[in-house]
């Protein structure tokens, strides 16, 4: 399990959820999303306004194959990436481009659409935002 200082805040149906962080924050997460079975708990704000709630981290689960299905853990309060090796280095390296050519404040929006390339079908559309 890996501590980090990333936020993870979501609408009160968990249809939108936010994960926000330093570049060193964000880089490790994209290390993390090539590791199979890894667990980041995340900070939780004092107030996630303007979401209705914060996270307490997020988990990786890789498969031999398959896209990167984004689902939401309601027991864990906790967001779920789950998919091949391939698919994650995808998002990995979505999330290293913004820490690498993006600036503070900048944010990246990740969502399903039809015929994805490395996304399943998923009910929640995810922003990456970098905050330093």
């Amino acid at each position: 399990m890996i501590q980090s200082d990333l936020i993870v805040r979501a609408t009160e149906d968990a249809g939108e959820v936010e994960i926000s962080g330093t570049v060193d924050a964000l880089l490790t997460w994209a290390d993390v999303l090539i590791r199979d079975d890894a667990e980041i708990t995340t900070g939780r704000g004092a107030d996630p306004a303007p979401y209705a709630r914060s996270l307490a981290g997020v988990r990786v689960r890789t498969t031999p194959h398959g896209l990167v299905e984004i689902s939401f853990d309601e027991e864990a309060q906790a967001l779920i990436f789950t998919g091949s090796r391939e698919s994650m280095e995808v998002l990995g390296q979505n999330v290293r481009g913004l820490c690498q050519e993006g600036v503070p404040g900048e944010h990246l929006h990740i969502e399903y659409f039809p015929d994805h390339f490395y996304l399943a079908e998923s009910r929640i559309a995810l922003v990456v935002a970098r905050v330093d």
